[in-house]
């Protein structure tokens, strides 16, 4: 069963110095008072308790949880400020302190229990309360802070959570398959088995039976049928010298091995950075509006604060210059979207960013495990060093450019001076010349040139095996994770059209019960994706008038008809509650005419009567109809 509330019982909290207490049993309650008489002190008290803050008292200037604003201004400072609420559900009660301790500010509670902490957890995904101020919360919000605000309510931004980590494990794979350099890898070590023994190779048994022909003449006595025949064959007909010829030639064929591979790499490696240099020189001639990012909140509250009735001057609240509040209002949201663009591109802009720095690093990766070989400390290796060493510091030039920050003024290093090109290889005909002249060496010796083809043979065979094999598990993985995130994205979108559309048709439900007769019909929320990807991005608010789909509201309504939408969108996420069975109401209908103020009591006495209703107002008419309403019931 929901929760409700029995007792409310506060004590140096807010407006109350000694201690207040309403026993509620899980009934309704309907509190009047003037203005300044603290009646707010009760919803204060409440929100506090859920929330550990009051939304309407945490700012820069009181301090963001508010605490300093919660303490009655008149009780010892060894007093405590308290709430004590004793709820409907067993185990559910708690008093909630908020005392000061060597100068600072500490909350303390009597129940750690973990039922109690799991109900406050949920509760707190839960609208529970809600004042004038709040109204036009939704309604002037972006369209993505419009979902981030819906999807809080309904519980969707967990689903997206999965669904984001579920798309984000999709692009890691398929980043991994392309920027792995798995084909070229692939064709590096059929080119060994061909120079090695003279056929590509792609099974076992053709392994098997060509290394049987090269050994026929040696008359081993052995035939290879696997793996370790081979190895059996090897330690048959090896000589000591042998071991130094096979590792000197393993090392460089391996440094030939990537040279080429990272040679083959040159277009891709440059086009990489040169598309990341692109991105960067872009948004840096668009730095200014990067920039605007950090108004972003103080614009929101501007035009909060713009959107409320009681401002009615025309200048700005900031810096005073005359200009109506309309016109305010559509430079702010002007500015908002132009910021929600600037915000989307950097997101693109910081991916591009990541997957360079992460391409280039596999490469600097690679290049170490030549440069940290015994074999490179050879004197004969210097300039095969130099040369690595020389294209790692080309690749550590491309990741210092990924690490400057758009908003330093810094211009990133010219392609032209970082790209990579055919003289940094030049080494390799040297490699090459190496590993012919000891390759020749080795035909005057028929068994040690056998030996060293078997081995070279074997080696590359089981990393062609392993490549191979982690391709395809990366690819089952890819095409496995893409099923599962189709599948997830399309229930995902049908889960939330359904329900969007109920929770649209009870807004309209309750929209039309306080405004009939009027030309506003069918009000819907309505998902926005983006055209590229399908990605939801947002949504709006579309209603039809005079028989045309139109949006967005405040381009119709009034403002005491946006309140009302606003009033019936809460009333709407009350229904989505899985914990409460309360509602806490605060002087929410001064911007209300008297119509509309008694089609709201209405309302609430005729399609919220389950639920337990805390309802505070300062206007005098308003209770006594109120009061009649809830006598009659």
């Amino acid at each position: 069963m929901k929760t409700r509330i029995n007792k409310i019982a506060i004590s140096g909290f807010r407006g109350v110095k000694k201690q207040a207490e309403l026993d509620l049993n899980g009934k309704s309650v309907l509190l009047y008072g003037d203005n300044g008489t603290g009646k707010s002190t009760i919803a204060d008290a409440i929100e506090w308790f859920y929330y550990e803050k009051v939304k309407h008292l945490s700012n820069e200037e009181i301090g963001r949880d508010g605490k300093e604003a919660l303490r009655n201004a008149y009780i010892e400072d060894s007093e405590p400020a308290s709430i004590n609420i004793d709820l409907s559900s067993n185990n559910l009660s708690n008093n909630k302190e908020l005392n000061l301790k060597k100068g600072k500010l500490v909350i303390e509670n009597s129940s750690d229990e973990a039922d109690f902490l799991s109900y406050i957890e949920k509760s707190r995904d839960e609208n529970l309360i809600l004042r004038y101020q709040d109204l036009r919360n939704f309604v002037d919000s972006t369209k993505t802070d419009k979902l981030k605000y819906f999807s809080d309510i309904i519980g969707f931004s967990e689903v997206t959570k999965v669904k984001d980590v579920i798309k984000k494990s999709f692009n890691a794979i398929k980043s991994e398959i392309r920027n792995g350099g798995y084909e070229n890898q692939r064709q590096a070590q059929q080119k060994t088995l061909l120079e090695s023994i003279g056929e590509n190779i792609y099974t076992d048994n053709q392994l098997f039976d060509k290394i049987n022909e090269l050994i026929k003449p040696l008359k081993t006595g052995i035939l290879v049928k696997n793996i370790s025949d081979i190895e059996t064959v090897i330690e048959r007909i090896k000589k000591p010298a042998d071991t130094l010829i096979v590792e000197k030639l393993a090392f460089l064929q391996k440094s030939k091995e990537l040279l080429l591979n990272t040679k083959t790499e040159i277009n891709q490696i440059n086009e990489q950075y040169s598309k990341y240099f692109n991105e960067y020189s872009k948004l840096f001639e668009d730095v200014e509006s990067l920039k605007q990012k950090v108004f972003e909140d103080l614009l929101k509250s501007g035009k909060h604060i713009l959107s409320q009735s009681y401002y009615t001057a025309n200048s700005c609240p900031l810096c005073l210059q005359e200009k109506t509040k309309q016109d305010l209002l559509k430079e702010i949201e002007k500015r908002l979207s132009e910021i929600e663009i600037s915000s989307r591109k950097l997101k693109v802009f910081d991916n591009l960013k990541n997957e360079t720095k992460e391409f280039v690093e596999r490469r600097i990766t690679q290049v170490n495990s030549i440069l940290q070989d015994k074999l490179i400390q050879d004197e004969k290796q210097l300039e095969l060093k130099k040369s690595l060493e020389h294209i790692k510091n080309k690749f550590i030039s491309i990741i210092e450019e990924t690490n400057v920050k758009l908003l330093s003024g810094k211009i990133l290093k010219n392609p032209e001076t970082i790209n990579l090109s055919d003289s940094d290889f030049n080494y390799l005909t040297e490699l090459e010349n190496q590993i012919k002249l000891i390759n020749d060496n080795l035909k005057k010796d028929n068994v040690s040139d056998i030996r060293v083809k078997i081995e070279f043979a074997k080696n590359s065979f089981n990393q062609l095996l392993q490549i191979n094999s982690k391709l395809e598990k990366l690819n089952k993985q890819k095409d496995s994770i893409e099923i599962i995130y189709n599948s997830f994205a399309k229930k995902q979108k049908e889960g939330l059209e359904a329900f969007l559309s109920g929770f649209s048709s009870q807004i309209n439900d309750y929209y039309q019960f306080m405004n009939t007769d009027e030309s506003f019909k069918d009000i819907k929320i309505v998902p926005i994706e983006d055209e590229e990807d399908e990605e939801l991005k947002g949504i709006t608010i579309q209603f039809s008038f005079n028989g045309q789909e139109v949006s967005p509201l405040q381009k119709y309504l009034s403002e005491s008809h946006l309140n009302c939408y606003g009033l019936a969108f809460f009333l709407a996420s009350v229904g989505a509650k899985t914990e409460n069975n309360f509602i806490v109401l605060d002087d929410i209908i001064s911007s209300f005419d008297t119509t509309h103020r008694k089609r709201f009591a209405d309302l609430i006495f005729e399609k919220f009567s389950s639920y337990q209703i805390i309802l505070l107002t300062h206007e005098s008419e308003w209770y006594k109809y109120i009061s009649v309403l809830a006598k009659n019931k």
